[in-house]
């Protein structure tokens, strides 16, 4: 068994793609903490969508898939930022529109290119087998960007996440921490799309830290337990793939959710007794 995982894990894509599976979905597994205290998990949703969107629109363009997929991915965020003003067409109808027109926009574009690129569509179906060193590596990067950030900023993060009226009466700006926090999560959902796509991004962005919420009223257990789930998925998910020949991204967003329903039931029985 032992022998049979090492041999896998002797190829290259397969490193490339653990290497992405694990610091960048382990990232928006960490984010998607933060997501869900929010309850903005909708947001979560469109977000790849409108990623997807600039990355078909820089195929279109004959540009590099990676510097659409920051632009979609920092474009949208913007554009929701300013959306639900008083008057207008609530937050989550805007979302809701975000959701449904980004990926279907982002096909017709795709089919409108004049630079028809076969394998732009992996960034939808999410073949991580195809990831090369380069997006593994900025991927890595960005993860360790995003812990660096948080580290630095902890305890302005946890208060504007956990009590924004609060955190305002003492002086914490907590517009800016929040635009930060989009920041980390637009540019995180660009690393992981731009080689893995949309359903590999929103399965790590939901699935562990739901699972580690309901198992963990402590913070501190809900951050490790969100890590541990986010690597762990990784690792089934693309070892899965490998010996099932499954598209790499699915199995792997399939794994990142697995937990959350025997969490879920777990937590019934013991309420129950």
């Amino acid at each position: 068994m032992i022998g049979e995982l090492r041999s896998m894990y002797e190829f290259e894509f397969m490193q490339h793609a653990l290497l992405v599976g694990i610091f960048g979905g382990g990232m928006l597994a960490f984010l998607g903490i933060f997501v869900h205290l929010r309850r903005i998990v909708f947001l979560g949703a469109a977000l790849p969508q409108i990623t997807a969107l600039g990355i078909a629109i820089a195929v279109f363009a004959n540009l590099p898939p990676l510097a659409g997929a920051i632009l979609g991915g920092l474009s949208g965020i913007l554009l929701l930022s300013f959306s639900g003003k008083p008057g207008h067409l609530p937050t989550e109808g805007w979302v809701g529109i975000a959701y449904a027109s980004g990926g279907s926009l982002a096909i017709v574009v795709l089919a409108l290119s004049p630079h028809p690129d076969a394998g732009a569509l992996r960034f939808f179906t999410g073949d991580i087998l195809g990831t090369s060193r380069n997006e593994a590596l900025f991927a890595v990067a960005i993860a360790i960007a995003a812990a660096v950030v948080f580290r630095l900023f902890w305890s302005k993060f946890l208060m504007s996440s956990f009590d924004p009226m609060m955190s305002a009466t003492l002086g914490i700006r907590v517009r800016i921490w929040n635009a930060l926090l989009f920041l980390c999560l637009g540019i995180g959902l660009a690393a992981v799309m731009s080689s893995a796509g949309s359903m590999l991004a929103f399965g790590m962005l939901i699935g562990p830290p739901a699972a580690a919420l309901m198992l963990f009223r402590g913070f501190p257990g809900v951050v490790l337990c969100t890590l541990l789930l986010g690597a762990g998925s990784a690792f089934l998910g693309l070892t899965a793939a490998f010996w099932f020949d499954l598209p790499g991204g699915p199995a792997m967003a399939t794994a990142a959710l697995l937990p959350v329903l025997p969490v879920w039931i777990f937590q019934n029985i013991k309420r129950s007794l």
